[in-house]
């Protein structure tokens, strides 16, 4: 198995060997198809509720690539988002 690739991590600009992390929700498959008013008003949310790992998506921004610090810091944070919003 080859170690991960070392970088600078995108949360704590530290060089390290590096993640990507990926969201455990998605709320943009959970909305599904819904027409462009209703799309805006939508993404508009996710905005306003910090939902930074939808907002990505939507941006179509890369994954974050973390180190392992982080990436267990990440998941812990959207684990308390979604058990905040009931997702």
């Amino acid at each position: 198995m080859t170690p991960p690739p070392e970088g600078t991590c995108n949360r704590c600009n530290q060089t390290r060997p590096l993640f990507v992390r990926k969201p455990d929700h998605d709320c943009i498959e959970i909305i599904g198809n819904v027409n462009l008013i209703e799309a805006a008003r939508l993404i508009a949310e996710l905005e306003d509720a910090d939902d930074y790992w939808c907002t990505r998506r939507i941006e179509r921004l890369d994954p974050l690539k973390l180190c392992v610090r982080c990436c267990d810091k990440d998941a812990a944070d959207e684990a308390e988002y979604i058990k905040e919003r009931q997702l």
